[in-house]
């Protein structure tokens, strides 16, 4: 397109290059805030989660006066298949105690966090649990997620006490 006075008007191919570094730019600077949105979000998802857990096995405590039909101990087990079924209502009484949705189990039927490792779950009428086989907590009833590390006893685990 030409102007009145016979000369071009339009961007130069530098001037274009120079707008998209800067959107480039900007964008980069934005990718590290969506990230830790993203796992503000996963952290506040498992906080959810193992309090849920928890009154579900509060429940649980209550209608069977134990847990000795799901077979958790005070150290720690994994909320693997045979828990996750009690939970949807595989119990002597069909009481469903959990939901979980299909993005909430692995392959292999056991309850996952947002990072994929499987949840923890320590139960103990005396009331003391021993998570981590580390320091007793008096609780009769914790849940946890290894966090992002998938380690246990780390600082990014997230924990119902």
């Amino acid at each position: 397109m030409k102007r009145n006075d016979g000369s071009k008007c339009g961007f130069t191919l530098i001037e274009l290059l120079v707008v998209i570094a800067i959107i480039l730019l900007l964008a980069g600077m934005l990718l590290p805030a969506f990230q830790y949105a993203r796992e503000v979000a996963r952290k506040t998802k498992a906080k959810a989660e193992v309090k849920q857990m928890e009154v579900a096995f509060k429940a649980v405590q209550s209608d069977f006066r134990g847990w000795s039909t799901i077979g958790a101990s005070a150290s720690g087990r994994d909320v693997d298949t045979t828990v996750v079924q009690f939970l949807r209502g595989g119990n002597s009484r069909g009481v469903v105690y959990m939901e979980f949705d299909a993005t909430s189990t692995n392959s292999a039927g056991a309850f996952i966090d947002p990072w994929n490792n499987v949840y923890q779950v320590a139960l103990a009428s005396a009331g003391f649990i021993m998570p981590y086989g580390g320091a007793p907590v008096y609780r009769e009833i914790g849940a946890w997620s290894r966090g992002k590390d998938g380690a246990n006893n780390t600082k990014d685990d997230v924990t119902s006490w």
